[in-house]
C-alpha cells in the first residue's frame, strides 16, 4: 500500500556543502598568505637585502589569480545549488499537481452538496417500495454526472472518491470502496457552484428521476466553501506499470 509519497533528500547536498567549505577555507588561507608576502616585501626594503629574504612562493599577482579562481568556483557552486533548487521546486510542483489529480491531497473550495435519503413513504407495492430506497446505482450515477459537469473533487459521506472507487450494494448497505454507508448519503463536489447546481437539477437529469418517486429524497444546495478529505484507500497497482513503449 502506498498511501504516502515521500521525497528523499537529494544526495548532492552533502558533497556540494563540503566543497564549498573547502573553497572558503582556501580563500582565507590564500588571503593570509598574501598578507605575509606583503610583510616580507616591506622588510626587504627596510633592510636593503631583498635577495637574503626567503622565497615566499606565489607572487601577489599569482595569489590574486588563485583567489579569483576560488571565488569563481564558489560562484559556480552557488549557481549549481540555485539550479538544483529550481529543479527541486519544479519537481515538487509537479508532484503536488499529481497528488491533487489523484485525490491524495485535502482540498477546499466552493461547490455543491447533494443529500440522497430514503423516502418516508409507505407502500405495499414492492416495485415502488424499491424505488423509495437509495441504492448504489443512485450514488454512482450522481457521481458520474458530477464528473461530467466539471467537478474537480468529490467525496461521499466524507470519503474521497478516486478513479478506482467502486460502489455496490449488499442488502440495505451501500459500500463506497470497502466502506459501508447508509442513508442519508451526502455527496460533496468542489467546482463551479452555478454550473454544478444547474447540471444536477436540470429537468430530465438522473436526480429528476429520483424526485419523481418522492421529492424529499433529493436535496441540492450551493456551498461557498467546503473541505474534502484526501483519498485514504490503496494506491498500489499490481499489474499496471509505467512504460515508454510506443505501441
Amino acid at each position: 500500500m502506498m498511501d504516502r509519497i515521500t521525497v528523499k533528500t537529494p544526495t548532492w547536498i552533502v558533497p556540494v556543502t563540503m566543497v564549498a567549505l573547502i573553497c572558503g577555507f582556501l580563500i582565507v588561507f590564500a588571503a593570509q598568505s598574501k598578507g605575509e608576502s606583503v610583510s616580507g616585501r616591506s622588510s626587504d626594503s627596510f633592510f636593503g637585502s631583498r635577495d637574503a629574504q626567503p622565497n615566499y612562493g606565489l607572487s601577489l599577482d599569482e595569489k590574486d589569480a588563485e583567489i579569483a579562481k576560488l571565488r569563481e568556483d564558489i560562484t559556480k557552486l552557488q549557481n549549481g545549488l540555485a539550479d538544483q533548487s529550481r529543479q527541486s521546486n519544479v519537481l515538487n510542483e509537479s508532484l503536488q499537481e499529481a497528488k491533487l489529480l489523484a485525490g491524495l491531497t485535502r482540498v477546499e473550495g466552493p461547490g455543491i452538496e447533494i443529500i440522497l435519503r430514503d423516502s418516508d413513504r409507505r407502500t405495499d407495492d414492492p416495485f415502488i417500495r424499491e424505488q423509495l430506497v437509495i441504492h448504489d446505482i443512485d450514488v454512482l450515477r450522481t457521481v458520474n454526472e458530477l464528473w461530467a459537469s466539471g467537478a474537480e473533487a468529490i467525496s461521499v459521506n466524507s470519503k474521497r472518491i478516486s478513479i478506482s472507487t467502486s460502489f455496490r450494494c449488499e442488502g440495505p448497505v451501500i459500500y463506497v470502496g470497502r466502506t459501508p454507508i447508509s442513508s442519508p448519503v451526502v455527496i460533496r463536489a468542489v467546482g463551479d457552484p452555478d454550473t454544478l447546481h444547474g447540471a444536477l437539477t436540470m429537468q430530465g437529469r438522473y436526480l429528476d428521476e429520483v424526485r419523481v418517486n418522492d421529492p424529499a429524497m433529493v436535496e441540492v444546495r450551493k456551498m461557498e466553501r467546503m473541505i474534502l478529505p484526501a483519498y485514504s484507500g490503496s494506491t498500489e497497482f499490481s499489474y499496471a506499470k509505467p512504460t515508454t513503449a510506443n505501441e
